[in-house]
């Protein structure tokens, strides 16, 4: 694992700063807080051409949409991004690319990402298994443990305030220069 120093003088791993994981991480809670509400303002049932359906609602609206890079999605889902390449190539995936090249991913990616990683990891798939539940549609929803879910929402929100709390002492400190 090969490390660099960011511009904080912290060591990370790849390319993605603190400040952007953070945000990535900011914005992975409002887009759950936002499909939790959503959800239960108007339930239906769950099917494969409805979440295909959604996943292009959610990319015709660039503005609403989430992106996010390889490190962040890396960062998110808990694997290397060395890691999200070898499953794009067995899993046939295309991320979009950027103006530059880069891989840029959704909210949608990210959820097969993580359901890809709950197969192989949770469930004990080999990658052939989990590419075959993965294309029948096999139990399309990772199974979920809803009060771990609530108290990684509870801590991701309480790093954000906390952040933002050390973020608005750093402009005092420095204005105070």
């Amino acid at each position: 694992m090969t490390t660099k120093k960011t511009s904080s003088g912290r060591r990370g791993r790849g390319g993605a700063s603190p400040s952007r994981l953070a945000d990535a991480l900011r914005r992975a809670v409002d887009d759950i807080d936002d499909e939790l509400s959503a959800d239960t303002s108007a339930p239906e049932p769950a099917s494969a051409d409805h979440d295909s359906n959604a996943a292009v609602e959610a990319d015709a609206e660039p503005s609403k949409a989430a992106s996010y890079r390889i490190g962040e999605v890396a960062t998110l889902v808990g694997v290397d991004a060395h890691v999200l390449r070898y499953w794009e190539s067995e899993f046939r995936l295309k991320p979009e690319r950027s103006a530059s090249g880069q891989r840029v991913y959704r909210q949608p990616d990210l959820a097969r990402f993580l359901r890809i990683k709950s197969l192989l990891h949770d469930e004990g798939y080999t990658i052939a298994g989990a590419r075959r539940a993965m294309e029948q549609g096999v139990e399309s929803q990772p199974t979920v443990d809803v009060s771990r879910v609530e108290a990684a929402l509870h801590r991701a929100r309480s790093l954000r305030d906390r952040i933002h709390e050390m973020r608005d002492q750093v402009e005092l400190d420095l204005a105070h220069r």
